[in-house]
């Protein structure tokens, strides 16, 4: 029996055990120390006022009722490639004949003084509950966003409502990730929202009660640093061939080794020269595509296709109902109150889909 680990509960995590089902001779087991997949992209959202955290988690025990995973509760730490197994942070190992790595990323915080000191971050629920706990709801409070990528302004524009908001970004525009048009209107809407954005100045101190960038200096109350991201530390540390970057070194299969599988934020995709966004979306598709892969090459000695995503489209909330975004393989922009409803949209497609994946009950 082909004994099949996944590492990392997330998008991609649950991505791959979806088509792994499929294979009736074979020990599934994910390695997450979570107790829930937690809907990262709606984590902004879960920083509104009234909205709960809690809304925004799919417990494991739900999806996992009556499925054949196998769900062991640590930290992964470390892979020996010479024995085939995971090591794990309460001492134990877990063998595998083929490994799926998909633990998701960590904020990157460059060594800018002062900032790890006070910065909150967004990458789970627990940051969420961070960040809530330190907000009071008011417009005497200030919150520095650092940021002005998806994540940035999404919560920017969430907390808008109900703070002093500054939104601070190092390149010439919002969302470089979106095109020139699209990134305007962002920058507008939040302006119309009361949001303060300074762009084209790095942050370069944190003093505070001020931030220090290039040219000019602000107060703030509570700072959240959504700069990027970068490999889980262990990751970094173990045997696998990595790039300058610290990412493990994947070919157009998502395969690192011999039966070693990366997906998720691990996975640089690149299609025809050019890096594919690192998003929910991706981390879904290449789980379900390296799932499949895998299925393809125990039943049929062959890997099928190589990955080549094809994306539904990006979308950005920028408050409780305004977004902004582009739909479709062709790229079709949508701003304002449809782009909010379609971003709507998405979150219970994806929803019905995990449904479907373990055959849970709609709605989850």
């Amino acid at each position: 029996m082909q004994k099949i680990v996944v590492v990392g509960g997330g998008y991609a995590g649950l991505g791959a055990i979806g088509p792994l089902q499929r294979l009736e001779e074979a020990e599934l087991i994910l390695i997450e120390p979570g107790t829930g997949h937690q809907l990262i992209p709606e984590l902004p959202e879960a920083l509104a006022k009234h909205d709960s955290i809690e809304h925004h988690v799919v417990p494991y025990e739900r999806l996992f009722t009556e499925t054949r995973v196998q769900h062991v509760r640590q930290y992964a730490t470390n892979v020996d490639l010479t024995r085939r197994t995971v090591l794990l942070d309460n001492g134990d190992d877990v063998k595998y004949d083929w490994l799926i790595l998909c633990p998701g990323s960590e904020p990157s915080l460059p060594p800018i003084p002062g900032l790890r000191d006070v910065a909150h971050t967004l990458r789970d629920a627990s940051d969420a509950r961070g960040i809530k706990d330190a907000l009071k709801y008011g417009k005497d409070q200030r919150v520095a966003v650092i940021g002005g990528g998806l994540t940035g302004v999404e919560v920017a524009g969430m907390l808008a409502h109900d703070h002093d908001v500054i939104l601070v970004e190092a390149f010439d525009r919002l969302l470089p990730a979106l095109g020139l048009g699209l990134s305007q209107y962002a920058y507008r809407r939040l302006v119309a929202a009361g949001v303060t954005v300074v762009m084209g100045q790095k942050l370069v101190r944190v003093n505070p009660p001020h931030i220090e960038l290039e040219k000019d200096h602000y107060e703030y109350d509570v700072l959240i640093w959504a700069g990027g991201i970068t490999p889980p530390r262990w990751i970094r540390q173990t045997e696998l061939p990595l790039d300058d970057r610290g990412y493990p070194r994947a070919d157009s299969y998502g395969q690192v080794l011999p039966n070693v599988f990366v997906a998720g934020d691990l996975w640089h995709v690149v299609v025809d020269g050019q890096e594919i966004p690192a998003t929910a979306q991706l981390a879904a598709l290449a789980g379900d595509f390296v799932g499949n892969t895998i299925v393809n090459r125990i039943t049929k000695n062959n890997p099928g296709p190589e990955f080549r995503p094809r994306l539904r489209g990006m979308l950005i909330s920028l408050d409780e109902g305004q977004g902004v975004g582009w739909v479709l393989h062709g790229g079709i922009p949508v701003r304002g109150f449809s782009a909010r409803t379609l971003k709507n949209i998405s979150f219970q497609q994806y929803r019905l889909k995990l449904s479907k994946i373990f055959d849970r009950p709609w709605p989850l």
